[in-house]
């Protein structure tokens, strides 16, 4: 629309517009149930789009640790020191993984993060009782930001291929939330009358149900499952890799060249779910503000996994809370199985469930009140999601399945069906400035055809 492009429209399966990208209201404040920081500032095109206008604060430029305050099932705060020489091990275990993806092309991190915890447990005596929690809370951590069921699953081709941006890590948005975003993109921020007709010319509850580019004429027309039709020149296709996977063989016609079913297919596309509650009043301390997380000790976490309809809680790395939200605490859960678990559970289940694990854990040093509402995710259970962030997986082949193959545009002569979205960022992928730079590279291939359309 800014370069002349005036015949332009977005289905949208949902009732909203962001995708993963959900600001909402919870407790008087807003809160996000996907898309929460600003990773990095150096190279990162949403810190570039968003720091004029103040919206994002300046970012945590303190030494980002795997673990700050940890605490087991016992309620016992574990002290200080040994979490710090754990953070300290952990951060060289990170630093020589570089190395280790290098030589190991293919291979899950979950063999090299457990031979090497393995190795720190049996020399460091006081971890040794809780060998299995510690090893376990790692993997949740880490498969927070990774999506996957567990690090046994994510490829050491992750390490490889991705590439960090440099900077203050953690930059949170103020008071707006993550949607202020798509504000900045339509103009809508910071000057309302310059505002691009985005929203006019977008179409909710349009759940797309073909994408039929077999006309010579390379017109391509798309079909909605409500009986809409439109007939396009372009079709730039966002949707998730979940989605992709279990539609792509109905969806398009003719069906996707093989390279482009193998590189759906061969994606890894997990999950990460969130749980908000709100208090009265906080009941946690200030260290809860860089997060408190959980370790279950031997013998509570086997009794644990027998409970069928509470194990989920496996996946519960810690707690977190925002001095933008001081009355909120926001709970993380790692693992497909956990999360999926949680999702198809009624909300006063998750709720009794967290508030057992919250007397359990902090009852010794604090004084826990019951919530007054909750919130959470449900990514997997979505049908036009079907989860939340792509990742390397070890299962597939990754000259077939990578960002490069599942962004290459179908079209003989001409591009005619373009894919964006993070899975397709070769070196930003899991991320939003990741999927932001496919969303403007596949509008450069489109501009590139018609080089005298102006402004």
């Amino acid at each position: 629309m800014e370069n002349g492009f005036n015949d332009v429209k977005i289905l949208e399966a949902e009732n909203r517009i962001g995708g993963r990208i959900f600001t909402t209201n919870f407790a008087g404040k807003k809160v996000e149930l996907g898309a929460q920081w600003v990773y990095g500032a150096e190279g990162n095109v949403v810190y570039k789009l968003a720091s004029p206008y103040g919206v994002i604060d300046k970012g945590d430029d303190r030494v980002i640790n795997i673990f700050d305050n940890v605490i087991d099932s016992d309620g016992n705060v574990i002290k200080q020191d040994t979490v710090s020489a754990f953070n300290k091990f952990f951060a060289k275990v990170e630093e020589d993984l570089v190395a280790y993806a290098e030589k190991n092309k293919n291979s899950p991190l979950g063999d090299y993060f457990k031979n090497e915890i393995h190795k720190y447990v049996e020399s460091h005596q006081e971890c040794k009782e809780n060998k299995d929690g510690l090893t376990r809370l790692t993997d949740m951590t880490m498969m927070s930001i990774y999506s996957a069921n567990s690090w046994d699953n994510v490829s050491t081709v992750s390490i490889r291929d991705f590439h960090s941006s440099p900077g203050e890590f953690f930059i949170s948005w103020k008071t707006n939330g993550y949607k202020t975003l798509l504000d900045i993109l339509m103009k809508r921020f910071p000057k309302p009358e310059e505002e691009l007709p985005v929203m006019k010319n977008t179409k909710l509850n349009a759940e797309v149900e073909s994408i039929d580019y077999s006309d010579p004429n390379g017109k391509v027309k798309v079909k909605t499952t409500n009986g809409d039709e439109y007939t396009a020149d372009y079709v730039i296709v966002t949707s998730s890799v979940g989605v992709l996977k279990i539609k792509h063989k109905s969806m398009f016609k003719p069906i996707l060249p093989d390279d482009k079913q193998k590189a759906i297919e061969g994606t890894g596309f997990g999950n990460v779910g969130k749980v908000y509650l709100s208090f009265d009043a906080p009941w946690w301390k200030e260290d809860m503000d860089y997060g408190i997380n959980l370790i279950w000790k031997n013998k509570d976490l086997e009794n644990l996994e027998k409970d069928n309809k509470k194990n989920w809680l496996r996946g519960l790395a810690g707690f977190t809370s925002s001095p933008y939200m001081p009355n909120i605490l926001e709970a993380w859960i790692s693992g497909v199985k956990n999360t999926e678990d949680m999702e198809k559970l009624s909300d006063d289940e998750v709720k009794s469930h967290v508030v057992e694990i919250m007397n359990r854990f902090f009852g010794k040093t604090h004084t826990v009140t019951n919530p007054t509402g909750i919130l959470r995710s449900k990514w997997l259970t979505n049908k036009n999601f079907m989860g939340s962030l792509s990742y390397r997986s070890v299962e597939s082949d990754p000259d077939v399945a990578n960002p490069t193959k599942l962004s290459e545009p179908i079209g003989k002569g001409k591009p005619v069906v373009l894919f964006a979205g993070e899975a397709t960022s070769p070196h930003h992928f899991a991320t939003v400035h990741g999927a932001l730079e496919t969303g403007w590279r596949e509008a450069e291939r489109i501009m590139k055809q018609h080089p005298n359309i102006k402004k």
